[in-house]
């Protein structure tokens, strides 16, 4: 190490960018092991024994602005002979000129379906902020994929190379990336830790890094490690080293020593192990009797009542605002936090918000103060022995979800708990104050902080849904805990079910028409299933199946599908007495791979489109066509076994309902989630349905052309039938422009929209169409 002074201090920012804000647009995918990356090598960096850090500070899902911030203050807080670490995991993109810059939890899309530069960090920004800094030794760590361009007119231009050195590199600093080229799949970044971070930190804890054995593990020494790991387990991935040398490099050895090594004397002996040879062992069938064994108890069960009286207290607020003839029964924010109060038995419960460009902070709402809480003393010991005494960073410190205090409160003669919980639902910063616990109560815990906020933000909705009822914010704390915690106990995932159940009990089916452009007539439906209050579709219903599972998602499944058959049926049958319609067309029917995968399922299509002993059939075979959903992946297991090849598993259970239920499928939303050539291609359906986000796109007549000419090459046996759907007035394709690509059948506002019943089109309307296919609005 160069210098070798005794001041020099060893700091670190740990990035990890793994969540995307809902209210922009969606089109960078999750990455849940980036923060588990960032918490990892948070652990070695500053072990003593190991990494030795002095300053390691973590920085999760920040927005853009923050991690400037962060970055900025962590070269420019340095001295010479410093060590400074940059380590960053997420989403890394490209522009049209190749630019990179590395996604922050705001990036999106701008309105030409590109970039939007100013919600990610450019590389620039951090060479230019690098080249300032004072520190010698400065080291950057990239574990990114950089496969997350927006705009597939670039995809398809791009060669998968990127100049890291020219946009990185500097003399004295060493650059680590995961790839060499945009080759590096997000897929290996969807659980756990990342395989380049794993191994880094293998490298590191173990002393595998230690490559010369000499007692450290020089940044160098761990990224060979780290490469030859990755190549093992992923051959076509390279991971890059960029290193300009200056004077002096070579000649003085200088290398920057990332971590020491553990000493032997601390890492386990190097002795013969012990085994117990079990031989053969078959686990018996459990019996109604076996009380022998338990289920290992969550630490999540003690929080069950919480939940039962956060939702009993909204039961009631509801109960009594409609007998007093408030029908809105909207819940103010002062009431949400009166109920957490009841429901938790604290003190005060109360909202902060800071104000607009100051450092202050205002109460914005509270609750009612427990009654025999004198509130002038109360206040006196908030203010200068909680909130005085706290700085914001602790409240909103990465990785927590909150944070306490013990303070003993004279007048009771107790110790009491003061939780200061941040809302991440809020675009301003805000936080929440729950008083006057017991020191002791299993309440402080980051599970009990997340119900909270989760009641909150949820109650909420009542002001802009007063169709909402108590049990969606009982679903929405489920959903929440699901997420953070990933199992929970059993009694959680039964009650969330029977919510389930019960919402999807409500669901109501309309139909959306499906125009042929050569006939000009109506000559298919499609389901949609509708919340009868809202009349918008049922997202919460959907976004529940995908978290929850298997279970979920085929009870969806199942229950739609009859719902569908039955509610087309009696749509026909009205529209017969009214002449209007004749003879069923096909229906399309959406659903995910899971369920097709699944025997229930399969008995469910059969019951529907079998006759039974009176010759009476719901919905003949011929007139179902079912749309495989491309926002899920294909199943991995059937029957508890993964699966060698899903596709081809896949692609024969499909062959099983044609053969014997003689039934049609499609592809659904081609062009978003897991929409890809190669499953378009194999599964070689006749009917495809392309996403209303294609027509959107700056290249989409090239994209539609493509899908065309994949269909039908891949459907020699039969006519491929292409559907382009959410077609409106404002789309930027015409019905014109589809007829001239070909396209036959079309779907969205323009034709009609969903409606609880079936019909053929008026006159009026079908002249419309006609002019519309006919004439060029550009020479209109």
């Amino acid at each position: 190490m160069r210098g070798g002074s005794a001041e020099m201090a060893k700091k670190a920012l740990l990035i990890g960018v793994s969540k995307y804000d809902r209210a922009h647009d969606r089109a960078l995918s999750p990455l849940p092991a980036a923060t588990n990356d960032v918490e990892a090598m948070y652990r070695v960096l500053i072990a003593p024994d190991l990494g030795g850090f002095d300053q390691v500070k973590v920085l999760a899902d920040p927005d853009c602005q923050s991690m400037k911030d962060e970055i900025e203050t962590l070269f420019t807080g340095c001295s010479q002979d410093d060590l400074v670490l940059l380590f960053f995991s997420g989403h890394g993109l490209k522009d049209e000129k190749n630019q990179l810059y590395f996604a922050t939890r705001i990036t999106r899309k701008n309105a030409k379906g590109g970039l939007s530069r100013s919600t990610a960090v450019p590389a620039q920004f951090i060479h230019e902020i690098m080249a300032y800094s004072r520190a010698r030794q400065q080291a950057i760590i990239l574990d990114c994929c950089f496969s997350g361009a927006f705009d597939p007119a670039l995809q398809a231009k791009d060669d998968g190379s990127f100049d890291l050195q020219g946009q990185l590199g500097a003399e004295g600093r060493v650059v680590l990336a995961s790839s060499n080229a945009t080759q590096y799949s997000c897929e290996h970044k969807r659980a756990g830790l990342s395989i380049y971070t794993r191994h880094l930190i293998e490298g590191i804890e173990t002393g595998a890094g230690d490559l010369n054995q000499d007692g450290q593990v020089s940044i160098l020494e761990l990224h060979e490690y780290a490469t030859k790991k990755v190549q093992e387990d992923i051959s076509d991935v390279t991971p890059k080293l960029v290193i300009v040398k200056d004077k002096g490099w070579e000649d003085e050895g200088w290398e920057i020593i990332l971590s020491k090594t553990r000493a032997k004397g601390d890492q386990s002996p190097d002795t013969k192990k012990q085994e117990i040879d079990l031989g053969e062992v078959l686990l018996e069938s459990r019996s109604e009797e076996d009380t022998a064994y338990n289920a290992i108890p969550s630490l999540l069960l003690p929080l069950k009542p919480l939940i039962e009286r956060l939702i009993e207290q909204l039961k009631n607020y509801c109960f009594s605002h409609s007998r007093s003839g408030d029908v809105s029964s909207a819940v103010t924010t002062g009431d949400t936090l009166e109920l957490i109060r009841l429901a938790s038995n604290a003190d005060w419960v109360f909202l902060m918000s800071q104000s607009e460009g100051q450092n202050s902070w205002q109460l914005k709402a509270q609750s009612r103060l427990s009654r025999e809480i004198d509130s002038g003393d109360y206040t006196e010991m908030l203010k200068a022995e909680v909130l005085a005494s706290i700085a914001s960073e602790s409240v909103f410190m990465a990785g927590h979800h909150g944070t306490y205090r013990i303070v003993y409160d004279e007048t009771t003669e107790a110790a009491k708990a003061f939780i200061l919980i941040p809302l991440d639902s809020s675009d301003d910063p805000e936080f929440i104050g729950v008083c006057g616990l017991s020191k002791d109560s299993h309440y402080l815990n980051d599970a009990c902080t997340k119900i909270i906020t989760s009641f909150y933000s949820a109650a909420q909705c009542f002001h802009a849904y007063p169709h909402w009822q108590p049990s969606r914010v009982e679903a929405s704390i489920l959903d929440d805990l699901k997420r953070d915690h990933g199992f929970l106990p059993l009694s959680f995932y039964n009650r969330r079910f029977e919510l389930f159940c019960d919402r999807l009990s409500q669901i109501v089916i309309y139909f959306e028409p499906i125009l042929d452009l050569r006939k000009v007539a109506i000559t298919g439906w499609e389901a949609l299933a509708r919340d009868p209050l809202s009349l918008r579709a049922p997202v919460d219903l959907f976004e529940a199946a995908e978290l929850w599972g298997s279970r979920f998602i085929v009870q969806l499944d199942m229950q739609l599908l009859k719902l569908a058959a039955t509610s087309y049926r009696q749509a026909g049958l009205n529209a017969r007495r009214n002449r209007r319609v004749n003879e069923i067309i096909p229906l399309s029917v959406n659903v995910y791979p899971e369920s097709l995968m699944r025997p229930a399922y399969f008995k469910a299509v059969r019951e529907i489109t079998t006759p039974d002993r009176d010759g009476y059939t719901l919905l003949p075979s011929d007139s179902l066509v079912l749309e495989i959903s491309e926002k899920a992946d294909l199943p991995a297991y059937q029957d508890g076994v993964r699966l060698k090849f899903p596709l081809e598993a896949f692609k024969a259970k499909l062959i099983q309902y044609v053969r014997e239920l003689r039934i049609q499928f499609g592809i659904d939303d081609f062009g978003v989630g897991y929409a890809s050539v190669s499953r378009l291609a194999g599964l070689r359906p006749p009917h495809v349905k392309i996403d209303r986000e294609i027509l959107h796109q700056q290249q989409a007549e090239i994209i539609i052309r493509f899908v065309r000419e994949i269909v039908t090459k891949s459907s020699e046996l039969h006519l491929a039938k292409i559907v382009v759907e959410g077609l409106d007035e404002q789309s930027p394709i015409t019905l014109h422009q589809l007829h001239k690509l070909g396209v036959a059948y079309a779907q969205g506002y323009i034709i009609g929209k969903a409606e609880p019943k079936i019909y053929r089109l008026t006159s009026e309307k079908r002249k419309f169409l006609i002019r519309s296919i006919q004439v060029d609005p550009m020479e209109d």
